[in-house]
């Protein structure tokens, strides 16, 4: 929702959507034996450096670019069908190497990037980007392992990995990961569900907590809460537009009124969704993600 909502205003560049097609050149697990997604800014190279900011160089466009595709839902849309989505990444990547001539090099961007994966390499990703403002988003545990469950339980959607180790997760019936891929991972190739979605989100946020710790991150991250965000937008927009130094204009405020709706078909953030599908699973896990979500700055 967040990437949706600055995607649009002028300042920003970007590509349509997360960027692993970029990210994976370099940092898929298969290229380092399945341990996880994680990596550390020792693990990069100037040569991958260099070939990375290339990448999007060539690959981003400005918002101007993208809103036709927005507005017709062929970003949000297709995405989610897993054969437009193979065709329609193809011809991105056939189609703009050759309109990358047409965009000046000399033009200042400011590229707006989002890859979830990206929680366990930020020192990687900051070697390439060093002077990058970091908006990190947050959500109370109980909801957002609910949303994994569900998310999990979906036939057909949110797959990444075909990971090298058979799948006997129970409560899940498939043979391919979803979502990110946290070390330790094998660990819970046989748990239940609620555990392994508990794990990812504990991993996420941990791994994010160690790394913005340090001082070279300092006065560079910015954590938004959901909750807050739908309760009280303009406050967290205001919040937003400070931190990344842009006019808080009518763009934000028409946005108060009508927040996007991304992957929620009630857009409901801010009730206990939990309570009403599966509560007895996250009761069971509360043990998992109490000590994270009270750092976070939730009750638990």
């Amino acid at each position: 929702m967040l990437q949706k909502i600055l995607r649009n205003r002028p300042e920003f560049w970007s590509l349509p959507s997360e960027s692993d097609m970029i990210w994976d050149r370099f940092c898929h697990p298969a290229l380092h034996a399945w341990q996880s997604e994680s990596l550390d800014e020792h693990d990069i190279s100037p040569a991958a450096k260099a070939e990375i900011l290339a990448m999007f160089e060539t690959y981003m466009r400005p918002a101007g670019f993208w809103r036709p595709f927005e507005k017709a839902n062929l970003i949000w849309g297709f995405r989610r069908i897993p054969a437009i989505r193979k065709m329609m990444r193809a011809a991105f990547e056939s189609v703009l190497p050759i309109l990358a001539g047409r965009t000046s090099a000399e033009v200042e961007k400011r590229l707006l990037e989002k890859t979830a994966s990206n929680c366990f390499r930020l020192g990687y990703v900051n070697e390439v980007f060093p002077q990058a403002k970091i908006i990190y988003p947050t959500r109370d545990g109980r909801n957002n392992v609910n949303s994994l469950i569900n998310a999990w339980r979906h036939e057909e959607r949110f797959f990444t990995y075909d990971v090298p180790q058979q799948l006997h997760i129970e409560g899940y019936a498939l043979d391919r990961w979803k979502f990110v891929l946290p070390p330790g991972w094998r660990d819970f190739t046989n748990r239940p569900l609620a555990e392994v979605c508990a794990f990812q989100w504990r991993a996420c946020h941990e791994a994010m907590l160690s790394e913005i710790s340090k001082q070279k991150y300092s006065g560079r991250v910015l954590q938004v809460r959901l909750e807050d965000l739908a309760a009280r937008p303009g406050v967290q927009f205001e919040r937003m537009a400070e931190f990344l130094e842009l006019p808080y204009d009518a763009y934000f405020k028409a946005l108060e009124r009508n927040l996007p709706v991304v992957n929620s078909p009630d857009n409901d953030a801010s009730t206990d969704k939990w309570q009403g599908e599966n509560r007895d699973l996250i009761e069971q896990i509360m043990p998992m993600i109490a000590p994270t979500m009270r750092r976070l700055g939730y009750d638990a």
